[in-house]
């Protein structure tokens, strides 16, 4: 069964980490909202369409409109290196007036050390590829458009899966 947040995106994210999530008691009320990972991330640019600089932070959205990336640093700057990755939906307002309704999903990356890559892969659990058929193996997978999948492996797993 799915995590509740989940719920009505099972067209664009699943994997054996929503599974059970609802299970285990959470520190607080918001953490139901979301999932939070360590994951080395791969290059997200050919799926990822950069759309704007919001303060300090940058936003990217899926080439199928339904997965937006907000994070620290540019995209280019998260390639090979580790993130703090927090997914939880993506609430939008269709016409004023309107309550929020769920649009997608949201993807929130903090990379601590952009100019750092090696000393922080060791802290990673995850390591993540896109591939065009996601294996059943793959703990957690988002269908960011253009039949491309992200997925994300054990570190351990990841080599062989992501070839």
């Amino acid at each position: 069964m799915p995590s509740e947040w989940a719920k009505g995106l099972e067209h664009l994210i699943w994997g054996s980490l929503l599974v059970g999530q609802d299970s285990n008691p959470a520190p607080q009320p918001s953490a139901y909202e979301s999932l939070c990972l360590r994951a080395v991330l791969c290059d997200l640019r050919p799926r990822f369409i950069p759309k704007c600089r919001v303060g300090r932070g940058y936003r990217a959205v899926a080439r199928n409109g339904r997965v937006l990336l907000a994070s620290n640093v540019p995209m280019e700057s998260f390639i090979e290196r580790e993130a703090q990755i927090r997914l939880q939906p993506w609430r939008k307002v269709i016409l004023p007036g309107e309550r929020p309704e769920t649009y997608g999903v949201l993807m929130c990356a903090r990379c601590s050390d952009p100019d750092h890559r090696s000393g922080l892969e060791s802290e990673a659990i995850y390591r993540s590829c896109l591939v065009s058929e996601p294996p059943a193996t793959a703990d957690l997978a988002v269908d960011v458009g253009g039949g491309m999948v992200l997925v994300f492996f054990p570190r351990i797993e990841s080599a062989r899966e992501c070839l």
